[in-house]
């Protein structure tokens, strides 16, 4: 993968012990993901083959942000007017939520996840750790490595965490029937 070198930008670094610094007028050379130098005048040096240079003049480059708590199912789920959690208590909004999540599809976590992590990336985010708990019967038990396809296919990194749900409604609980797992299969699925 070929680097870049983006050139005379404000770029923001953060060396641990030192807190984050702000340099201004400087080259930021990276090679694929990693940043290879940061420094003036980097493009009178011998640069990598195939580096790509931009003028980066007005740019402010600056370390990813992480995101450390997400449902990416959900981003599908937001603009329902019947949805709207703002008007609904806890579980009013639970009980009409759930059904619609008990639907959803393998195909429909791959594309949430690929429009979630799209989200974030356009604003900054590198790094997402996502907390998926909803896993419909019928959607099978691929959905988190369908997540870590979507992060391959947008560069993300990404850090999968796995809930289940083992309580049936007969017992308390606001989920589906549909979305029960074992407490077995979920503890076998977290060790694959």
């Amino acid at each position: 993968m070929a680097g870049y070198l983006l050139k005379n930008c404000a770029a923001v670094i953060v060396d641990e012990g030192n807190g984050p610094d702000v340099r201004r007028n400087v080259d930021v050379l990276t090679d694929g993901p990693a940043i290879r130098a940061i420094g003036e005048g980097l493009d009178k040096a011998e640069l990598p083959a195939g580096t790509v240079a931009r003028d980066a003049a007005g740019w402010f480059v600056y370390p990813g942000l992480v995101n450390t708590h997400h449902h990416f199912f959900q981003c599908f789920v937001r603009n329902r007017a019947d949805l709207d959690w703002t008007k609904l208590s806890v579980i009013e909004w639970l009980d009409r939520i759930y059904p619609v999540f008990s639907r959803l599809t393998e195909e429909c976590f791959y594309h949430a996840s690929v429009t979630a992590m799209a989200e974030l990336i356009k604003h900054g985010c590198t790094t997402a750790f996502d907390h998926q708990y909803c896993f419909p019967r019928h959607a099978g038990k691929r959905l988190i490595d369908r997540q870590f396809e979507a992060a391959e296919l947008l560069g993300m990194r990404f850090h999968a965490g796995r809930g289940g749900n083992t309580l049936p409604k007969s017992q308390g609980s606001t989920i589906p029937d549909a979305m029960l797992e074992t407490t077995d299969e979920f503890i076998a699925d977290c060790a694959r």
